[in-house]
């Protein structure tokens, strides 16, 4: 079989990986390569081709290859985290100006903690250790977590034609995430974690430049319409897609629906409360993408 790769051919054996097959290529690239995309599709760089096919090798400049790197800081924030804390319930909520908002729900936030938690994630990147995606069956999936404790990535198993499990492991830490991974924990360099309101920002470089976290820009009202959202989850006690697919299979889904509309009618009336105690205000602009509603909501 045979790699085409920035307009050269590259021999690959039977079992061998785009990494392995592409070694000299990627070592002599400036910027260092984190993913691929193998026949238009995103793979890992130890995917094993079955096909002859055309490789384009992607760092963190790429949009693909940002998210694989972003994918690898927030696991080994988590792993880091499930070793110095075995019980902490982390939240990974919403992005923030290349960070992501996260919180521990059951963990005083302080400098301290914080600290800690960026210590490990720095040994555990100093050691290069590889990420590996275990493959299961559907049933070898539910019998494993009858036997775990802990419930990451049981969402898989909820979906009956779901016939393939993955996780991602690291020594013996394990989680899901939906898409490629880095082969290993040493891509993810540059980082930083602090306190943000009542939980932490895990920051990363911008495509610009990947070499230096760029200033964090500050989007209060942004950040207050997000958080209001995840409160209003965290009401209803659905503020995971595994206990929103609990609800519906306890038939709580009209329910559900009825607290939420509810809710949201609640904010509607506060907005046009605002609106009508202003007598300046002559118009009201409403913006949203295709099919978010616009003309429901007016």
């Amino acid at each position: 079989m045979k790699l085409i790769c920035a307009d050269k051919e590259f021999e690959i054996n039977q079992g061998e990986t785009i990494r392995e097959a592409l070694k000299e290529e990627i070592e002599k690239r400036d910027k260092e390569i984190i993913t691929c995309r193998f026949n238009n599709e995103i793979k890992s760089l130890n995917y094993v081709p079955k096909e002859s096919g055309k490789v384009e090798l992607l760092d963190y400049t790429n949009t693909e290859g940002k998210r694989v790197y972003v994918r690898g800081i927030m696991y080994v924030m988590a792993m880091s985290i499930n070793e110095i804390f075995p019980n902490a319930l982390l939240t990974i909520n919403y992005q923030l100006d290349n960070s992501m908002f996260c919180t521990l729900d059951n963990i005083e936030i302080t400098k301290e903690v914080l600290e800690k938690i960026k210590t490990k994630m720095i040994k555990i990147i100093d050691d290069d250790l590889p990420i590996t995606k275990v493959k299961m069956t559907s049933e070898e999936a539910k019998k494993f977590y009858e036997k775990e404790k802990d419930l990451r990535g049981i969402l898989q198993i909820s979906h009956e034609t779901k016939e393939v499990v993955s996780l991602y492991y690291c020594n013996d830490y394990y989680n899901y995430f939906y898409g490629v991974m880095p082969i290993s924990t040493g891509f993810m360099k540059v980082f930083d974690i602090v306190k943000y309101q009542n939980g932490f920002l895990l920051r990363y470089p911008s495509k610009k430049n990947p070499k230096k976290l760029p200033e964090f820009k500050d989007n209060k009202k942004l950040a207050t319409t997000f958080q209001e959202y995840e409160d209003i989850h965290k009401v209803l006690k659905l503020d995971t897609i595994y206990r929103l697919n609990k609800s519906v299979e306890k038939d709580e889904g009209k329910e559900t629906i009825l607290l939420a509309e509810s809710l949201h009618e609640k904010k509607i009336s506060d907005i046009a409360d605002v609106i009508s105690k202003d007598k300046k205000i002559k118009m009201v602009l409403i913006a949203g993408p295709s099919s978010s509603r616009k003309n429901y909501f007016c």
